[in-house]
């Protein structure tokens, strides 16, 4: 929280140059609070790489960047509800290597119609699919995130139909990307997979 202040007051002080000085250094230190600062104050909030692996969103010129003692709050919160939990940073196989029988797993991987938008490392479906009939045989119970539609763009890449028991689909809210690319508002609806029965009615409860 005292990182993300120093460097908003900078903003607000010398003005949007200080972004940008900013963003450049994190492009070559990867500094993790140069990053957090970065993400309250782009356009949108949206992560967005070059070809070389360079951060390249802009500004968000309309707006301040979120207020530091707000930014404080909710950091506090997320600290104080993360206590117990673990992070890992690794490939999603060795993490799944230790599931066992009666977990839950949620899975997040990247969309089948989004390839090469937020990475140049080329994601193997089929090593996937493979992975959930993995967990499928061991008995794990996995929730998969992994298509959807945003206004007319349909990302239909369905996993194989015996691998899952449930699809159904949410409202994630709207889409940041098409608001700044042509100014119109699109609806996300993403697909959530089951492959086992849920106690209750899950879109009920959500």
């Amino acid at each position: 929280a005292d990182e993300y202040e120093a460097r908003w007051r900078r903003l607000q002080d010398e003005g949007v140059d200080i972004y940008y000085e900013i963003r450049n250094r994190f492009n070559r230190t990867r500094d993790c609070y140069d990053f957090l600062f970065l993400t309250r104050t782009c356009v949108n909030g949206l992560i967005r790489y070059n070809e070389h692996g360079d951060f390249n969103n802009s500004f968000h010129l309309s707006r301040p960047g979120i207020n530091p003692e707000r930014l404080r709050g909710i950091l506090q919160k997320w600290s104080d509800r993360l206590q117990n939990f673990q992070f890992v940073q690794a490939d999603y196989r060795e993490v799944l290597a230790g599931a066992q029988r009666g977990d839950f797993v949620f899975l997040d991987p990247p969309y089948g119609g989004t390839k090469g938008r937020y990475t140049k490392t080329t994601f193997d479906f089929e090593a996937f699919f493979a992975e959930l009939e993995r967990l499928n045989q061991m008995g794990v119970n996995w929730m998969l995130t992994f298509d959807g539609s945003s206004g007319d763009r349909e990302y239909s890449f369905a996993p194989p139909a015996e691998l899952y028991r449930h699809r159904f689909s949410i409202n994630t809210g709207n889409s940041s990307f098409t608001k700044v690319m042509n100014s119109q508002t699109d609806e996300i609806q993403e697909s959530v997979y089951l492959n086992y029965e849920p106690v209750h009615n899950i879109l009920d409860i959500i």
